[in-house]
């Protein structure tokens, strides 16, 4: 399903045949740095992970999607919203394969998921990242997005820097 279109990106529904992109995205070591280890290391894993983001879908509404070239329909990396148990409100995530860093692709696809957000009638997203990963946060600040605090959420022995957007 199509979520949303930009100049350059389309952002669509995730879905079992982009399982080996999800395996070698969630396995670069820029994710692993910023985001962490998320248990995907085989396409099983990574099957078995598109499977838990379409309930997802069904259940919130939302979630990750697939960013992508709007005229190759090359997969560059995902962009979403998350609901997690330790939050009131949907964070905003983003990942992009490196060779697609530093070209916009994430503040454009950041931009229509909160777009996609106010559609969807949410009243307010967080953003959520490690304390030395400056590039998101000028990102987000970018957007619009202000610090909140920094704190250990989800009984986390590392530190969470919080962003909030209100739409």
């Amino acid at each position: 399903m199509l979520i949303a279109e930009t100049e350059r990106l389309r952002l669509r529904y995730i879905k079992a045949p982009d399982a080996k992109f999800i395996f070698e995205l969630y396995n670069q070591p820029s994710f692993i740095k910023y985001i962490g280890d998320r248990g995907i290391h085989s396409v099983q894993d990574a099957e078995a992970f598109i499977s838990k983001v379409e309930d997802n879908y069904q259940q919130f509404g939302f979630w990750l999607y697939l960013v992508e070239d709007k005229e190759t329909h090359q997969p560059l990396g995902v962009n979403g919203l998350i609901q997690r148990d330790y939050l009131d409100a949907p964070d905003i995530g983003f990942a992009l394969m490196p060779e697609y860093c530093g070209k916009g692709f994430a503040k454009e696809s950041s931009v229509a998921v909160v777009q996609h957000a106010r559609q969807l009638k949410l009243a307010t997203i967080y953003a959520i990242t490690s304390p030395d990963n400056t590039i998101s946060e000028s990102l987000l600040a970018r957007i619009g997005f202000t610090f909140q605090r920094q704190d250990y959420f989800d009984n986390s022995t590392t530190a969470i820097n919080l962003f909030k957007l209100k739409l």
